[in-house]
C-alpha cells in the first residue's frame, strides 16, 4: 500500500512539474504582455509599446522616438504622455530617458472605452506631438490582457530586429506608393569630353617641332601660359617666325621714326591733323605685332603656350616633325564637362522620341541620375551610327571622378510615361537563388520576408508587378541586415526591448 501511495504521489509531482512547465514556456505572464503601437508625423516615428490599458491597473510604456530622416534616436530631454478617452483623461511626464530615444512610463487608466495616446517632447527647439488613436482601455486587466494578446502582430516567420540594432546601422523602412514610371532601355555608353571642354593648339607658322619643354604625353597636367613646345624656323626663307619678328622690329623702327619726323613738322603747321594721326596709327600697329611676337617668339623660334589649364588630351605631332602655319599640334582637354553617347537599337527609334531623363552605372556599379551630375539630354539621332547602325542619344554632365575619356558605361534611358507603378529602391531587394525577396515591417522591430516579382528598372528603382500592395511599409535600406539577423535568431515579438 505504501509503495502504491509512493507512486501516486510521484506522479502527483511530476503532473505539477510539467503543468508548470508548460505555464512557463507556453505563454507569457500577465507583465509580459505588450501591445505595440506606432504612429509617424512628418519626420517622426514613434513606437510604443504598452502594456494592456485597464481602470484599476498600472500599465507602463516603453516608447522609442526614431527620425525618419536618418532613423536614429531623437535625443529629447522630456517626454509627454496623455491618455484621452472622450473628453477625459490623464497626463503623465518622463524627465529621464532609459537611453537615447528610449523613455520609460506608467499609467493608471481612469476611463474605459476607446480612446488615444498623445506624445509630445521638444524637436528643434519646438513642441512635437504624434498621437495614436484607437487605443481601447478596459474594465478588468485580465479582460484587457485576453484581448490584447489578440492584437499582437505575429508571424511563423517573424524577424526580431529591435530599435537598438536598427539606430546602429545603415537602416530605413518606408511606406511604398503608387509613381509614375516609364518605359526604360539599358545601354552602352561611350564617354568623351565634351567638345565645349576641348581646345586644339595650332602652329602660327612654318617649322620643325621641338619638344623643349619635356615629354608631352597625353594625360599629362598642365597649367594656362605653360610653354609646351617649339616651332623653329631656321634655314626656312617662308613664314619663318624668326624672321617674322625681325621684320616686325624694323617695321615698329621706321613707324616710330616716321611718326617722331611727322611730330616735328606738325609743330611748324608743315604736316596736317589727319597725316600725323595716320603716321601715329601705324606706329600703334608696328608696336602691337613687335611686342605680340616677342611675347611667343625667341632665338629659337616660335614658342607654343597652353591655352588653358587642364590636360593633354592627344598629341598630333612628334619631336622633330615639320609642320605648317594652322597645322594640329596637340589638343587640351578641361575635366569640367563630359560627353555620353549611348547607343540604341534602331527598332526602338519610336520609343526614344519620348525621352525624358537617364541614369548612369559607373563600373563601381553606382548609379547616379542626370540631375545629380548637373546633366541633361543634349540630342536624340536623326539617323543610324555608321559603324554600329544604332541610333545615337547623346548627354551631357559634370565630370565625375570616374568617368575617363574613351571609357564605356551603361546608362538607362527613360521615357515619360503617366502609368502609375509600384516601385521599390534596389537596396530593398534581397536576390536567392535567383528570387527576389522583400522584408514587409509588421512592427518597427519585427519584419516578415516575402517573395516578389520584380519588372523593368533604371537601375535604382524597380517595378514590382506582384507579391506588395501600395501603403505597406518595407524595409528600403539594411535589408540584408535583416537577412542576417533571421539567420540567427528565431522571434518572440516581445524579445529584445528595454524593460
Amino acid at each position: 500500500m505504501n509503495l502504491v501511495k509512493l507512486i501516486c504521489f510521484s506522479m502527483l509531482l511530476l503532473s505539477v512539474a510539467c503543468t508548470s512547465k508548460v505555464s512557463d514556456n507556453g505563454g507569457h505572464a500577465h507583465d509580459d504582455i505588450t501591445v505595440p503601437y506606432t504612429a509617424y508625423s512628418g519626420k517622426v516615428e514613434v513606437f510604443a509599446d504598452v502594456q494592456p490599458l485597464a481602470v484599476g491597473g498600472t500599465s507602463e510604456l516603453i516608447v522609442h522616438l526614431t527620425s525618419l530622416e536618418n532613423f536614429k534616436p531623437i535625443v529629447t530631454p522630456y517626454l509627454n504622455l496623455s491618455l484621452e478617452v472622450g473628453q477625459k483623461g490623464i497626463r503623465v511626464k518622463s524627465e529621464n530617458a532609459l537611453k537615447p530615444g528610449i523613455f520609460k512610463l506608467a499609467i493608471q487608466p481612469e476611463y474605459t472605452g476607446k480612446g488615444r495616446l498623445v506624445f509630445e517632447f521638444l524637436l528643434d527647439g519646438k513642441n512635437h506631438q504624434v498621437s495614436i488613436d484607437d487605443v481601447m482601455v478596459y474594465d478588468d486587466p485580465h479582460e484587457a490582457v485576453h484581448w490584447a494578446e489578440k492584437d499582437i502582430p505575429s508571424s511563423p516567420n517573424g524577424i526580431s530586429f529591435t530599435k537598438e540594432q536598427s539606430w546602429k546601422v545603415d537602416f530605413k523602412a518606408e511606406e511604398i506608393a503608387l509613381q509614375s514610371f516609364g518605359d526604360v532601355f539599358k545601354a552602352s555608353a561611350r564617354v568623351t569630353i565634351s567638345p565645349l571642354a576641348k581646345s586644339v593648339v595650332a602652329a602660327k607658322s612654318n617649322g620643325f617641332v621641338q619638344f623643349t619643354a619635356g615629354l608631352l604625353t597625353a594625360g599629362k597636367d598642365i597649367r594656362k601660359g605653360e610653354s609646351l613646345l617649339t616651332i623653329s624656323g631656321k634655314g626656312l626663307t617662308e613664314n619663318n617666325a624668326i624672321v617674322r619678328l625681325q621684320e616686325a622690329k624694323v617695321e615698329y623702327e621706321i613707324a616710330k621714326t616716321d611718326y617722331e619726323r611727322d611730330q616735328r613738322l606738325h609743330q611748324q603747321k608743315i604736316v596736317s591733323d589727319r597725316k600725323l594721326l595716320e603716321a601715329k596709327a601705324r606706329l600703334d600697329k608696328a608696336r602691337n605685332q613687335w611686342r605680340s611676337l616677342q611675347s611667343t617668339v625667341n632665338v629659337n623660334g616660335e614658342r607654343i603656350r597652353s591655352s588653358a589649364t587642364g590636360f593633354i588630351d592627344e598629341v598630333y605631332v612628334n619631336n622633330g616633325d615639320y609642320v605648317t602655319a594652322g597645322s594640329p599640334l596637340l589638343s587640351i582637354g578641361q575635366n569640367s564637362r563630359m560627353l555620353i553617347t549611348a547607343l540604341v537599337p534602331s527598332s526602338q527609334m519610336l520609343s526614344i522620341e519620348h525621352l525624358s531623363d537617364a541614369s548612369i552605372e559607373f563600373n563601381n556599379h553606382e548609379i547616379m541620375n542626370l540631375s545629380d551630375l548637373d546633366g541633361y539630354l543634349v540630342s536624340v539621332g536623326q539617323s543610324v551610327d555608321k559603324s554600329s547602325q544604332q541610333i545615337p542619344v547623346m548627354m551631357e554632365i559634370d565630370h565625375h571622378p570616374l568617368l575617363l575619356d574613351g571609357g564605356v558605361v551603361n546608362v538607362y534611358l527613360k521615357t515619360s510615361d503617366n502609368k502609375q507603378r509600384l516601385l521599390v529602391p534596389k537596396s530593398a531587394l534581397v536576390e536567392m537563388q535567383g528570387l527576389y525577396f522583400v522584408y514587409i515591417q509588421l512592427t518597427p522591430e519585427l519584419f516578415e520576408r516575402r517573395q516578389v516579382e520584380i519588372g523593368n528598372n533604371d537601375g535604382h528603382m524597380f517595378v514590382i508587378e506582384k507579391g506588395l500592395m501600395a501603403g505597406e511599409r518595407i524595409v528600403t535600406q539594411g535589408a540584408i541586415l535583416v537577412k542576417l539577423a533571421a539567420m540567427s535568431n528565431t522571434v518572440d515579438p516581445h524579445a529584445g526591448h528595454v524593460h
